[in-house]
């Protein structure tokens, strides 16, 4: 039962410790306020209120939408090495990797709906389909997964005591009757949780790969049109997501709750993620080798010096994507003989920002220096973008969205199912 016992982060001020939770909540809901506003702007008005064009449809939004589902990736990782592999010890942080999952990926479904040039018709892929198509195939992976992760979060929901002894079960019956039946297809869902991981895993495996074969058959892109790209969305997606979940587990697990987790558990994440950034990290370089160094694209090379005119961008392909993650992926390889939380914190932001800035580059500098669809002459022109109020404020309310549901799950759910506590 003493892991019943949740630990709130207060700050102290003065001789006072302040519980930050309600000022927490109160800065969240603001910007989900704020975000509103812009939502309703977006939905009356139409894109044309934002800073997207012909020339540049794909920026500020898909960046979140994709990165948001790049971060739940530890979702289908966790789901394969607990009930396919049975390795009891990720249980607990197994729980914490579907809510995860399923935050990232309603976090994109909100962001969609908002990106869609007509968001009330967001329901005809399901109906008309386009099988030929990429963008219909990762849509029908999303939808079909995102079902998968409300099924595997349910139980975990409900093993929150108020869904069994809440007075108000008792005080309205027809509440009681109504758990009977949720509880029922619960338990349900808790047995088939390995056909659910082995359907996690295609559909995760399918749109991730999909999501980065999109510029794959876009030759006329150039900077971005590479073979690889497919098995590099997965493996950034398993790093950044693996520590994200490993940074989040520290907050849930070692700071909230001490004690529910062994910290060698904490140390199997933070490797788990460094070995697979460091295979990253050798592919996107060996890439980066094939596009620029074994061969010359004279358009590839105009659109890289376009755009380090305009921003670092190479800069940030060396730091951001070449030496930052080799050094934490290294040293989150040896997290037993580092052994410092502090230090492992830091490094474990270096893949999560990887996963962001990889899809920041796929998805938009390939649209700001893109190459004329002309077949006989060719050439590399310079988009503008800059996004608006409106932009930030919606991308702002996804994000609250999703902080904010992660902050209620962290303090209210038990993330360890009764049954372990009588034992």
């Amino acid at each position: 039962m003493q892991h019943s016992i949740v630990h709130y982060p207060k700050i102290r001020i003065g001789s006072r410790s302040v519980d930050i939770f309600p000022y927490w909540i109160g800065l969240l809901v603001a910007g989900l306020i704020f975000g509103l506003v812009g939502a309703v702007i977006v939905l009356t008005q139409g894109l044309h209120v934002t800073g997207l064009s012909n020339q540049v449809p794909w920026a500020l939004w898909i960046t979140i939408d994709l990165s948001s589902i790049a971060l739940g990736g530890s979702a289908f990782v966790f789901g394969v090495l607990v009930h396919l592999l049975k390795i009891k010890r990720f249980e607990t942080v197994g729980k914490l990797a579907i809510l995860l999952g399923f935050l990232g990926y309603s976090t994109a479904g909100m962001v969609l709906l908002f990106d869609l040039g007509k968001p009330f018709r967001f329901w005809h892929p399901v109906v008309f389909w386009q099988p030929h198509s990429l963008l219909w195939e990762i849509t029908m992976c999303v939808v079909l997964y995102l079902t998968v992760l409300s099924s595997e979060l349910m139980p975990i929901v409900l093993e929150h005591p108020a869904f069994s002894n809440h007075p108000w079960l008792t005080r309205f019956p027809i509440l009681g009757k109504l758990m009977g039946p949720i509880r029922k297809i619960s338990d349900w869902t808790h047995k088939i949780s390995p056909f659910l991981a082995v359907a996690g895993l295609t559909l995760s495996l399918l749109h991730q790969a999909s999501l980065g074969a999109t510029y794959s058959v876009l030759a006329g892109r150039g900077l971005w049109f590479n073979q690889s790209a497919p098995v590099q969305f997965v493996l950034s997606a398993m790093g950044g997501g693996t520590a994200l979940l490993f940074f989040l587990s520290i907050v849930v697990f070692r700071i909230m709750r001490p004690g529910m987790v062994k910290d060698d558990v904490f140390y199997d994440l933070a490797r788990i993620s460094g070995a697979v950034t460091l295979l990253l990290t050798y592919l996107r370089v060996w890439d980066w080798a094939v596009t620029n160094y074994y061969s010359f694209d004279r358009e590839v090379a105009l659109q890289t010096q376009m755009l380090d005119t305009i921003a670092p961008y190479s800069l940030t392909f060396w730091i951001g994507q070449a030496l930052l993650p080799a050094v934490a992926g290294a040293l989150l390889l040896a997290a037993k003989r580092i052994r410092s939380f502090r230090i492992l914190l830091i490094l474990a932001a270096v893949p999560i920002f990887n996963a962001i800035l990889m899809r920041w580059n796929y998805n938009f500098s390939g649209l700001i220096a893109s190459i004329t669809y002309d077949p006989f002459t060719p050439t590399v022109v310079l988009n503008s973008y800059t996004p608006t109020w409106v932009e930030f404020a919606v991308g702002g309310m996804v994000i609250c969205y999703a902080m904010l549901m992660f902050t209620l799950a962290a303090r209210y759910l038990p993330f360890q199912s009764s049954k372990e506590h009588e034992h």
